[in-house]
């Protein structure tokens, strides 16, 4: 059997260090996927970013979803909703916005705001969902269109269903904008 001199360890191990070198590379995988779940499940429903209610200003209910950076999650965070829903979005691309997204914008969304979303491809197609459909250019002003077009006991929810393209450097900075935005109204 060939032995490395250099640190003393078999090139090709027996059967019963192959066992136990099974044994520990299962057990360290098997921490590290703990580790791993602990820290999603922690940082899942109810944390910062993630349908995280903001505020309630005159009944109006302000959720950060900044976290919905695709469609899946978008569709997520509106089958969520229980309350006649703004949703501030900025998908930018029309292949984004799946059937499955249309059936839950149509069934729960009444208003939709864009923001930061410069493709006429996408606008067109939201304008013809027969929602109130608002173009603003950054979410300082989507918030405030937000809370005049809502009426009290409706939810207002920021899932932008894309990333933030160097505008913001994670989910979490967007996040923490939309809720300076909404502490300025």
């Amino acid at each position: 059997m060939a032995t490395n001199k250099n640190i003393g360890y078999n090139v090709f191990p027996t059967t019963d260090n192959r066992s136990s070198m099974a044994a520990a590379v299962a057990g360290r995988l098997l921490h590290a996927r703990n580790e791993s779940l602990n820290e999603s499940m922690s940082d899942f429903e109810g944390s910062a970013n993630n349908l995280e209610l903001v505020k309630t200003i005159e009944g109006r209910d302000f959720i950060n979803d900044s976290r919905s950076t695709n469609a899946n999650a978008v569709w997520f965070a509106l089958e969520s909703m229980t309350k006649p829903t703004t949703w501030i979005m900025s998908i930018d691309k029309r292949e984004n916005i799946s059937d499955s997204l249309v059936d839950i914008i149509n069934e729960k969304v009444k208003h939709i705001i864009m923001v930061d979303v410069y493709n006429t491809e996408v606008y067109d197609f939201i304008s013809g969902l027969d929602k109130m459909v608002d173009i603003c250019d950054n979410l300082e002003d989507a918030v405030r269109t937000a809370y005049y077009a809502s009426d009290a006991g409706d939810a207002i929810l920021f899932a932008p269903g894309t990333t933030s393209f160097g505008m913001y450097h994670t989910y979490r900075e967007r996040g923490d904008k939309f809720k300076d935005a909404v502490a300025q109204l």
